[in-house]
């Protein structure tokens, strides 16, 4: 499946407040994709009637323009799910697609984990770009469920994307980041939030963000959230706030 943009962005979270939790969670994220061999091939057939019916849900989140900018979008959400035999194959699937990518939608997969008494339910999947045969810029999410009292949703999912900040040109000759940005999924037809257009993050569009999300998307100054790169020049994970 060929990912077509309408701007040359990467989209797609939260900044974590700890950066070793950080690299777990990447590491994580990684150990996702080694699983994807054992998959079930029938949960992800969508000419299979008996497949599960999706959970509709919104993500909201910030990334990199080509041109270094931030800025915000959402995308519609299919999150499906079944209970895996074990933690070593996929229980997760999950279709996006938003105005950032033009008629594309594109699918991920990965492992959802249930809550338990040291750790909240958490969702990380995996997705990689196909264009023309050629398979590139991998990425992934890494989500936690949780309540807020400003989002009238029994469960919201928050936390971040990862991978490469933007789509290169053809004729590219340079690597582009890889980086880490903010991320928050809702439930679709959430009352405060019904109303934020496609695209958007707030009610007026642009680098606006709706006020339920700002502590999820924005800085103390109203300012978007700003990614971060992940590697340094040598490859090492270094996560670095990327210059406004």
């Amino acid at each position: 499946m060929e990912k077509s943009y309408n701007n040359p962005a990467w989209r797609r979270i939260r900044g974590l407040r700890g950066f070793g939790i950080l690299a777990l969670s990447v590491a994580f994220c990684l150990t996702g994709l080694l699983a994807l061999s054992s998959c079930d091939l029938e949960f992800w057939d969508d000419d299979d009637e008996t497949q599960v019916e999706p959970v509709k849900m919104r993500g909201f989140y910030s990334s990199v323009n080509a041109d270094g900018t931030v800025d915000c979008t959402n995308e519609e959400v299919d999150l499906r799910e079944q209970e895996a035999g074990n933690l070593s194959e996929p229980n997760v699937r999950v279709t996006a697609s938003g105005v950032a990518f033009g008629t594309a939608t594109f699918v991920q997969v990965g492992v959802k984990v249930d809550e338990s008494d040291t750790n909240a339910e958490t969702i990380s999947t995996y997705y990689v770009s196909d264009t023309d045969g050629t398979f590139d810029r991998p990425g992934a999410y890494f989500l936690v469920a949780k309540t807020d009292d400003d989002i009238e949703a029994d469960t919201i999912y928050t936390g971040y994307w990862a991978g490469y900040a933007y789509r290169r040109a053809d004729d590219a000759t340079d690597y582009q980041p890889v980086v880490i940005c903010p991320y928050v999924m809702v439930p679709d037809g959430t009352p405060e939030l019904e109303d934020i257009g496609e695209g958007d993050c707030g009610e007026m569009g642009g680098d606006n963000v709706h006020s339920a999300l700002e502590k999820y998307l924005t800085d103390a100054d109203g300012s978007l959230r700003n990614c971060h790169d992940l590697l340094d020049a040598d490859g090492v994970l270094s996560p670095m706030k990327r210059p406004q």
